[in-house]
């Protein structure tokens, strides 16, 4: 049986802070220079992006399975396209940025405080659609067993 999940939130990805970046949030908003502001604002928009993840699958009743998760996030497609390639691509895999591995981990850094107890997934996508808001759908599967025994030896004569 395959349990599916809907996370109505629009994907974002994962944000590499450094113990550097503690500096901005000490220094007043109208102090800091505009690159500053710009990575305050990004880091901002991670740290809110986690609370809404992990509010939003509490309200599913969602907890990320050890194994047999398959996720595809969602992307809208950007304002600029025109409608024309907006419905070309309605559905189509994805392939720019953002990283699908970026993806994820901003995804299990939401969801989880260490994801080292995550020994599978299934199947992981991206995909463009043709909203506003995108979201994240995860289908959980208990995986097949798997064979143990040794392979098999081929001799060469």
């Amino acid at each position: 049986m395959i349990q599916r999940v809907l996370l109505n939130i629009t994907p974002q990805t994962h944000v590499r802070a450094t113990q550097g970046d503690s500096i901005f949030f000490r220094i007043p908003r109208e102090q800091l220079r505009p690159h500053g502001l710009k990575r305050l604002m990004r880091l901002e928009r991670y740290n809110q992006y986690k609370i809404d993840l992990l509010t939003e699958a509490k309200l599913n009743r969602f907890q990320l399975p050890s194994q047999g998760a398959s996720i595809t996030f969602f992307i809208p497609c950007p304002r600029s396209w025109s409608m024309k390639k907006k419905k070309a691509h309605h559905g189509r895999i994805h392939q720019s940025t953002p990283d699908l591995d970026n993806l994820l981990k901003a995804f299990t850094d939401s969801l989880v405080a260490e994801d080292k107890y995550v020994g599978h997934y299934g199947e992981l996508a991206k995909r463009w659609v043709d909203f506003d808001i995108g979201w994240i759908e995860i289908r959980i599967q208990e995986p097949t067993e798997v064979s143990l025994d040794p392979p098999m030896r081929y001799e060469v004569q």
